[in-house]
């Protein structure tokens, strides 16, 4: 292959040289460090802890995309590492206390990867800090080299990291991203309220707009970022902007059925929306000037997350929030304004729509750090939204860990899994008293997945990549002259294992690997072939250990614990349906099935996201899990945006115009929970017919008019019994066959 095909190859391969600028700039670290400390300083112990440091913040470790952020990560990282190079110092006394020491430190930093993607990044890193110090000789007196070693690679990472070839970063920030979101949806609903009051007729342009809402809104799905930057830590920030999609997701859905509702020109039906009940109509004129502050409001909640503009003022959320409650239940609300069953099916979506509005309003002042005024609160509490706002961020990771804190969380299964692999390996390593035993410990770490099967076919390439490695790292000890040799082969040695990997795979990259420490330990220690003998032994101990483990502790992964937890969630979702309906309408009190709902749906979702990592598990296929954690996430949601926004309720006028809409919900209830039921065993064998509508809506409101309910209580009625249509048409998703794929995860 000629130079400019390798560069052609290697283009198509590493779009934007990404690979090769990060592997040159990990190589002048590790060089500098590794050459000043061994051949400057005259130091064994801090050459070896600085080269270490780079491989393991460098390649272990995930570190964000943009300078400023890695350099915030790696000051944070740098304490971090002292306490454990000190501890694995302190520990290596004994090889049953270097092990007990590697179960606490092996599943404290696994299990605090639950508080967010960019911890899960560096986690794996940070293990390898403990691991090398915990392994003798026992020295104490060597504890300021060691630590020096640490501190001169990691100012070097953040030197070079912050100022050569950072390259150009051309992702767009999920705040941006929520900006151009906002904007695409506040043109469609400044569209729709032209359309709907008459000032204009769109023909094209409502397709045209609703495309580009539609495209805006996909977008902010969680797989088209890098899993450093997802908004998915325990901190208030990210958690409100993962409200400000989800709100922006349910705006657009009811945006899209109100333009199908009302027969607007172009406009597409949303997937399982109901059709209306009747023929077209408008929504009330009331509601007209409402989707415009909407769209307003919706506007500025985009100009807050982008920085460029005012941002939503303080009190701007809940003047919306007042006006819909006045338009709800204000003067002129009474029997003669109810309206046909048409229209006030038009009015409920408009409500429903505007209603996303504050919530995505005010998530974006949290998420620009802004104070806010929240609604007084009404119980339960658990019900209330942005209640973490005021909390501290120890609190709300706290409060995180304290949830997976579970045998049935895939987060608590993979930190006792690794704990355990890896303290395994520590006593086998240290009873027998193998030559570079940390290289047991590395393997088992690099090779460990969250599933047996994967964990398997990571074996094949690890020892071919192994064994290719020793034969080259052999031949070259036999035939070389001497030390210079090695001290001219290492930049590129590191180069290559820092970049092939990563480039060309597994394999590749442990053959790399292995050639980088045989090229290293020549220069420390004796040149000769005991280095890549042991160097292949103690990777096929950490490979079995790691097999083992992977065996004996949940070897499913997320597959096994995703039928369970997915099951469960969309019972429990199911019920919390029937208790919202009967919570809403005043005829029973809460009894806490939806937060228990919602508490099962965060491990239904981190086992998700699991098993998304995974090959894809045969007893998992025809079952559309993404269309199953949709549905319960829309039973959950409405449940608590219906509980938000009840108004007390003394009693409706007669009671038996409630009995229709009980039933209905009994028998949703009832179908998912069969349909969940069969999901426990990865597929549903037996279809559950979908119930049908609680029928006769419309003869419904006129006894609810006759007998003196207003038009707000009308418009409840209408809600509910359009939400539980929505939740049948998803009952047909979730059982439709699918081949087993995993989709994008839905945003919540």
């Amino acid at each position: 292959m000629s130079g400019r095909g390798a560069l052609a190859w290697l283009g198509r391969r590493d779009p934007g040289y990404q690979i090769t600028r990060r592997a040159l700039r990990l190589m002048l670290v590790g060089v500098t460090a590794f050459y000043g400390s061994l051949y400057v300083l005259n130091s064994t112990t801090m050459a070896l802890y600085g080269v270490f440091t780079v491989f393991a913040v460098g390649a272990l470790a995930q570190l964000p995309p943009t300078p400023p952020q890695r350099f915030r990560v790696l000051l944070a990282l740098l304490p971090v590492a002292w306490l454990l190079v000190g501890l694995g110092t302190v520990m290596a006394a004994n090889t049953w206390v270097a092990a007990a020491g590697m179960l606490v430190v092996g599943f404290g930093l696994t299990f605090v990867s639950v508080g967010g993607p960019r911890l899960a990044g560096v986690t794996s890193g940070l293990q390898l800090f403990y691991i090398l110090a915990s392994f003798g000789p026992y020295a104490l007196g060597t504890l300021g080299e060691r630590l020096a070693g640490v501190s001169l690679s990691v100012v070097l990472l953040i030197l070079v990291e912050s100022v050569l070839w950072p390259g150009r970063v051309t992702l767009v920030r999920y705040p941006s991203r929520l900006a151009e979101a906002a904007e695409a949806v506040a043109n469609f609903l400044d569209l729709l309220a032209d359309a709907l009051s008459g000032r204009a007729h769109p023909g094209p342009e409502t397709a045209d707009r609703q495309a580009a809402a539609s495209a805006a809104v996909d977008r902010l799905t969680f797989e088209q970022l890098p899993s450093t930057e997802r908004p998915t830590s325990a901190g208030a920030r990210d958690r409100a902007m993962r409200d400000a999609a989800v709100a922006l997701r349910e705006a657009l859905d009811f945006a899209d059925r109100l333009a199908v509702d009302a027969a607007l020109p172009g406009a597409s039906a949303p997937p399982g929306a109901p059709p209306p009940p009747g023929a077209p109509a408008t929504p009330d004129s009331d509601l007209d000037w409402l989707l415009r502050q909407g769209a307003e409001l919706t506007r500025a909640a985009g100009r807050t997350f982008s920085g460029e503009g005012p941002p939503v003022g303080q009190r701007e959320p809940l003047r919306l929030q007042h006006a819909i409650e006045e338009v709800r239940v204000g003067p002129g609300g009474g029997p003669s304004r109810v309206g046909s069953l048409n229209q006030l099916w038009l009015d409920a979506i408009v409500l429903r729509l505007v209603e996303q509005v504050p919530i995505l309003a005010t998530a974006s002042r949290i998420a620009a750090r802004l104070p806010i005024d929240l609604p007084a609160p009404r119980p339960p509490q658990q019900h209330q939204p942005f209640t973490y706002a005021h909390r501290s961020t120890l609190v709300l990771y706290a409060q995180r860990l304290r949830l997976h804190l579970t045998r049935r969380s895939v987060n608590f299964q993979g930190g006792v899994r690794i704990a355990l692999a890896l303290a395994a390996a520590r006593v086998v390593a240290g009873y027998l008293n193998l030559d570079h035993g940390f290289w047991v410990l590395l393997a088992t770490l690099t090779l460990l997945r969250t599933s047996a099967a994967d964990t398997r076919t990571t074996l094949r390439p690890a020892v071919i990549g192994t064994v290719a490695g020793a034969a080259v790292g052999g031949g070259l000890l036999m035939v070389a002259g001497g030390p210079e040799v090695y001290r001219g082969l290492l930049p590129l040695a590191m180069v290559l294992a820092f970049a092939v990997g990563p480039l060309l795979g597994l394999g590749w990259g442990q053959g790399f690997v292995t050639l980088l420490l045989t090229v290293l330990f020549a220069q420390i220690g004796p040149a000769d072939l005991q280095i890549v003998q042991a160097r292949f032994l103690d990777v096929l101990i950490g490979a079995a250990v790691g097999i083992l483990a992977g065996l004996l502790l949940w070897p499913h992964g997320g597959g096994g614990e995703l039928r369970r937890s997915m099951a469960d969630y969309l019972d429990r979702a199911a019920a919390s349906v029937q208790e919202t309906v009967e919570v809403v309408t005043g005829e029973r009190p809460d009894r806490g099935e939806l937060a228990r709902a919602h508490r099962v749906g965060l491990l239904a979702e981190a086992s998700m996201v699991q098993y998304q990592s995974e090959t894809p598990s045969r007893r998992n296929e025809g079952v559309d899990w993404s269309a199953v954690l949709i549905a319960a996430h829309r039973m959950v949601r409405g449940g608590q945006h219906r509980r938000l926004l009840k108004r007390p309720v003394e009693s409706w006028p007669r009671r038996e115009l409630l009995g229709p809409l009980d039933d209905f919900a009994f028998r949703i209830r009832g179908a998912y929970g069969d349909v969940a039921a069969q999901l426990a065993h990865g597929r549903v064998t037996r279809p559950v017919r979908t119930p049908s509508a609680s029928g006769n809506l419309a003869g419904r409101l006129r006894v609810l008019v006759d007998s003196g309910g207003d038009r707000a209580l009308a418009l409840d009625l209408v809600d509910l019994e359009v939400w539980l249509i929505c939740l049948k048409a998803h009952l047909a998703r979730v059982q439709a066959p699918v081949g087993g794929e995993v989709r994008e995860l839905p945003l919540r």
